[in-house]
């Protein structure tokens, strides 16, 4: 995937390159019902086939369009369509030269992820990934016409990412390095790659309730509430296989603290 206007030193290449190999991973061992399809040039993908199917790009280019002008650069392993496969409005998805596409109908994709959690926790990782990286993209190329909504944040060894006591009007997720969590001052877990944390103080809507401090330089997506939501109303599984992710995890967390604090008493530790 290539974005206009963008270079090296945003970071992007490292997201686009994550969400390829998160789409490798939701498509590992799914046997395809269609044949892959080839085309010397496209006026507009979806001329060709109904809303319902969603496309991996196998060889060539494919450019989504916006008034005219291209946006965004599909390559090979990225995979396409999926806001017109949920019947969403979306610009044109067209190419100039030859491309090699891979045809998937939409549900059974979904019943391929969601028979395996490994699949719908990449799944809901891609979604918000892909989500965020759009959002802010499209603020940078239209400053005029749509306020920065999500954001791509770097931290250094010993920075503190949220704060406990904070109003919790993010959510944030790991794309590359360790962070420790901390309540009290007290250190009760770790967090890695791919890991989502201060969900549960949004669904809550109660002031975080621990602090989480960079252990590594870390490279973090930053997601607002607002744009959360709505991923997880269009989204309920995902939902609830991240609720099922926080739960295992704070379980582990209060069973640190209880080490650590020498307590005979179980942890109240609440979700960040």
């Amino acid at each position: 995937m290539y974005l206009t206007g963008t270079h090296p030193a945003d970071g992007i290449e490292e997201i686009t390159g994550r969400l390829q190999q998160l789409t490798r991973e939701l498509l590992s061992g799914m046997e395809f019902t269609r044949p892959a399809v080839t085309y010397e040039s496209l006026d507009d993908l979806h001329e060709h086939f109904d809303r319902d199917s969603v496309f991996l790009v196998l060889d060539g280019i494919i450019e989504l369009n916006q008034n005219g002008e291209t946006v965004i650069s599909y390559e090979e392993g990225d995979l396409i369509g999926l806001t017109q496969a949920f019947h969403q409005q979306s610009p044109v998805l067209s190419a100039e030269g030859y491309v090699e596409l891979q045809p998937i109908e939409r549900d059974l994709m979904l019943r391929h992820i969601y028979s395996d959690p490994r699949r719908q926790h990449c799944w809901s990782h891609l979604l918000i990934t892909s989500n965020a990286l759009l959002t802010n993209h499209l603020a940078r190329v239209m400053p005029d016409e749509r306020v920065p909504a999500a954001g791509f944040l770097n931290f250094v060894t010993g920075e503190n990412i949220i704060n406990q006591g904070d109003e919790a009007d993010m959510v944030y997720t790991i794309i590359s390095g360790e962070a420790d969590v901390l309540v009290d001052g007290v250190n009760v877990g770790t967090l890695g790659e791919d890991e989502v944390f201060g969900a549960m103080a949004v669904f809550t809507k109660e002031p975080r309730t621990a602090t989480v401090r960079a252990r590594t330089p870390c490279s973090v997506m930053a997601v607002p509430k607002e744009d959360f939501n709505v991923l997880i109303q269009a989204q309920p599984q995902a939902a609830l296989n991240l609720i099922e992710n926080l739960a295992r995890r704070i379980s582990i967390m209060n069973q640190q603290l209880l080490e650590q604090t020498g307590s005979d008493k179980t942890g109240q530790t609440q979700p960040i």
